[in-house]
């Protein structure tokens, strides 16, 4: 089966409230990733990828390193800022109902091949699991205390009552503000060092019937999440726009290391490192684009071979032969032959 296109990557509404936490933080890592430029995070159908709001993740850890970021953040973001995901919670008949499809739906707000969300309900007690994706540790536990501090501030929202969680579990050690965690959920009853993160809700807070309930309305939004799921779009990746900048230096004839980084608002050291991330090379990259340059041009055009050498790089026609041998199994003459034909 395929996979979703949505996959690996986030809604705008949520790269929206995180970069905005950022406001006076040095946002300058975050120069460099086309998916959270402004009109990008203005566009609600635009979907960011899971690595770029991981940046954003980083940076605010580094912003407040000693701080549980993931419930601050939360502070200032009303029902809404989450676009439809947060009615989904609001608008069903009971709290139970409501969890349950915005758990279903996690894909209106968050990446779904990241974060694991298991709904557990056993009578006295309604629970929400949740896991994401193997970052770094300060940033997987900022991630993990985000969301469990989201469940909570939706279902006090959507209830109009302050819901005290029956239980609270928390892979992580304490955190240096452990006080303040308590202060924040309300209860002292959360255990650290656990084998998942979850959240738990007594019966008589997700079974009564919630205020703002109306009567299919909750189905209508559902409805309405899964078509704005199906006409978003993601932004590219930055692997995409890496190539795109390659290619157009080949084109110019100034392919460098320098160069191409210039064109990316990096460093070449950096963007060496973020190849590396991606799993490939500087080097592997430009022999890979040499060669998609080399046979269009061999294919498309009539110019002589030194002309194409000197064009993808190479200082003399042999070199350029024994490219085109190693890529293509031919001789130039072959592959142009090829297209002819």
């Amino acid at each position: 089966m395929q996979s979703s296109p949505i996959n690996g990557t986030v809604s705008a509404h949520l790269a929206r409230s995180l970069v905005g936490a950022m406001t006076g933080a040095d946002t300058g890592r975050l120069a460099r990733l086309p998916d959270l430029a402004a009109e990008v995070l203005d566009n609600d159908l635009s979907r960011i990828s899971t690595p770029s709001l991981v940046t954003v993740w980083e940076n605010l850890v580094l912003m407040e390193p000693r701080t549980l970021i993931g419930p601050l953040v939360l502070e200032d973001s009303p029902i809404g800022t989450f676009g439809i995901w947060d009615y989904l919670i609001t608008t069903g008949p009971t709290l139970r109902d409501s969890l349950t499809q915005a758990v279903d739906l996690i894909a209106a707000l968050g990446d779904p091949a990241a974060e694991k969300l298991i709904v557990e309900d056993d009578g006295p007690h309604f629970t929400v699991r949740h896991a994401t994706g193997s970052w770094g540790p300060d940033v997987v536990q900022a991630v993990d205390l985000f969301a469990l501090s989201l469940f909570l501030t939706r279902a006090r929202a959507a209830t109009g009552r302050h819901v005290i969680p029956s239980r609270v579990t928390i892979t992580h050690r304490p955190p240096p503000r452990a006080r303040q965690l308590a202060g924040f959920f309300g209860t002292d009853r959360i255990h650290f060092d656990a084998p998942y993160n979850s959240i738990s809700f007594g019966e008589d807070d997700v079974r009564a019937p919630l205020p703002k309930a109306q009567p299919g309305m909750d189905r209508l939004l559902a409805h309405h999440a899964e078509l704005v799921l199906a006409a978003s779009r993601p932004v590219r990746q930055w692997s995409d726009r890496f190539r795109t900048v390659l290619t157009a230096a080949f084109q110019e004839d100034n392919v460098s290391l320098e160069n191409v980084a210039h064109r990316l608002a990096t460093s070449p050291r950096t963007l060496q490192r973020r190849l590396a991330e991606n799993g490939t090379t500087w080097r592997a990259q430009v022999e890979s684009v040499r060669h998609e340059h080399t046979m269009e041009l061999l294919r498309s055009t009539d110019l002589p071979l030194q002309s194409i050498a000197g064009r993808v790089g190479y200082s003399d026609v042999r070199t350029l032969r024994r490219a085109v041998r190693r890529w293509e199994g031919q001789a130039p003459r072959e592959v142009r032959a090829g297209a002819l034909s």
